[in-house]
């Protein structure tokens, strides 16, 4: 009997080892394949002031193009506005999304934190950005970064 219980905790110990570590595999599922650096690029942004919009329907839109280049893997990349660009970190998450998901923060010129999806055909992008008084969103193309 205590031979038997020796090795199925030898057995368990080994399937522990063998298998990878909760953060290995969220890691892993976090960047499922940009493949490249993407740039995205949308022309206009919709404000929808709390309560104005319905299902992506309604609010404002202003021609107020951006630029986003992200890293394949998330971190250093950049985003400009209009006005000029900066640099902006991209931080995977882990969402129910289909696509790619990460929170875009810059802290140079906009001092902005934003939620990104990138769909899972690498082809489209919208950014979310948030705040006390409604919700800015772009969506837009993206391509391989230098293509």
């Amino acid at each position: 009997m205590k031979r038997a219980f020796l090795i199925a905790a030898a057995f368990g110990l080994a399937a522990c080892a063998a298998s990878p570590a909760a953060e290995d595999t969220q890691t892993a599922s976090l960047a499922f394949g940009l493949g490249a650096d993407l740039s995205c690029n949308a022309g206009e942004q919709r404000y929808c002031a709390t309560g104005d919009c319905v299902n992506g329907e309604g609010g404002s839109v202003t021609p107020m193009p951006i630029s986003l280049h992200v890293p394949e893997g998330g971190g250093a990349g950049g985003f400009c506005m209009a006005t000029g660009c900066e640099d902006a970190n991209y931080e995977p998450t882990l969402t129910r999304a289909l696509g790619w998901t990460a929170t875009l923060t810059t802290n140079d010129r906009s001092h902005m934190t934003a939620d990104l999806e990138i769909a899972r055909d690498l082809r489209t992008f919208t950014l979310r950005h948030s705040d006390s008084e409604g919700v800015s969103t772009w969506s837009g193309e993206c391509s391989a970064a230098g293509s």
